[in-house]
């Protein structure tokens, strides 16, 4: 089980409950759920590593991520069709990295799926 800690209060925003649930299903490996919450042509641009095209593809890194003991959540903001969210993870073995997931949706309507992420992760000191 993941230890979250400073996590926001989504309110009555949708996008930050898909941004939370984004990031603790990151950090648990609950590749299920990411596919729940991503478009089948999502494409996901991990920055400076490689680019993912697909709904099984998103959900493969999501599965191969290290296991996370810790989520600390820094801010979640969103404004109309896009979303983004930064943080901490501590990993299992102790390795501390920072994240910032910025997520695109198609369109405004509450059930829309993710049709973009783009994910920059790096050690945190």
């Amino acid at each position: 089980m993941v230890t979250i800690r400073s996590a926001p209060e989504s309110g009555n925003a949708p996008r930050k409950e898909v941004l939370r649930d984004f990031v603790v299903a990151l950090a648990e490996g609950d590749d299920e759920t990411v596919a729940a919450l991503v478009g089948e042509d999502v494409e996901g641009n991990l920055v400076g590593d490689t680019v993912l095209r697909g709904r099984e593809a998103v959900r493969a890194w999501a599965a191969d991520l290290p296991e996370a003991k810790e989520v600390a959540f820094g801010s979640l903001i969103t404004h109309g069709r896009e979303a983004g969210v930064d943080g901490t993870i501590e990993a299992a073995d102790g390795t501390r990295y920072a994240f910032c997931h910025v997520l695109r949706f198609p369109g405004a309507a509450r059930t829309a799926k993710v049709a973009e992420v783009r994910s920059y992760v790096l050690p945190a000191v």
